[in-house]
């Protein structure tokens, strides 16, 4: 037990028990959870933090409405920021916390999910710009399109004996593609170009687990064909 910890914040997460968290951290009077497409698992188990005055959930699934952190359990509470939730558990704490904010509770609800969004999005690092406010939905789906389109071309070519000429080749597009949507809204600002490469990033590590050998100079290549052309 770390009886003395007030403050903590988790990155990262793939899958946690809540109910393990609160057994270590039982005093915690803010915290911070993230992943990416990760899972909470007994999230009702919150309710035993007493002392808690901010909580935030970002990127994390597997809580239902029976999992919702109520308002008199935790008499304390300031803050309550949730993006990238399910859908039923957002609609949930918002029906417990709505009433408190006149009270002076900040809360924060975006970016609820339905379980078909979550299955179709298990592959796409690029979710996260869904529903995000400087980017229209059309740039959003023909982001995605794009990014599947060289995920394709890139498995396509390792799976054949990769040329690094030709994986520069599709680096080269896909910056050119980024390019021309960018230049249509200037959405691609520091956060998307970060989120653009750690893109590739994720798909030279799935091109190198499909291809069952080292692919660090085809990932080069490809970063290097990107970095020829892009302007964002």
């Amino acid at each position: 037990m770390r009886a003395g910890v007030k403050h903590l914040t988790i990155r990262g997460i793939t899958r946690l028990d809540c109910a393990r968290l609160v057994a270590v951290f039982p005093n915690l009077t803010r915290l911070s959870l993230s992943g990416i497409l990760g899972t909470l698992t007994s999230a009702a188990a919150l309710n035993q933090l007493p002392r808690l005055q901010g909580l935030t959930i970002s990127d994390l699934f597997g809580m239902a409405p029976s999992d919702c952190l109520l308002p008199h359990h935790v008499p304390e509470m300031e803050e309550v920021s949730l993006y990238g939730i399910p859908a039923d558990y957002a609609a949930a704490m918002r029906k417990s916390w709505r009433p408190h904010v006149r009270h002076g509770v900040e809360l924060d609800v975006r970016g609820a999910r339905k379980p078909e969004w979550v299955a179709a999005n298990a592959a796409n690092p690029l979710r996260a710009w869904d529903g995000r406010e400087h980017i229209p939905p059309t740039e959003y789906l023909k982001a995605v399109a794009q990014y599947k389109a060289t995920r394709d071309a890139i498995l396509s070519e390792v799976t054949s004996g990769e040329q690094h000429g030709s994986i520069a080749e599709i680096g080269r597009a896909f910056g050119a593609a980024f390019n021309t949507l960018d230049s249509r809204t200037s959405f691609i600002e520091t956060m998307e170009r970060e989120e653009l490469f750690d893109a590739l990033d994720f798909l030279a590590e799935e091109a190198q687990k499909v291809a069952e050998r080292d692919l660090s100079a085809a990932r080069a290549a490809l970063i290097e064909g990107v970095d020829s052309i892009r302007d964002w």
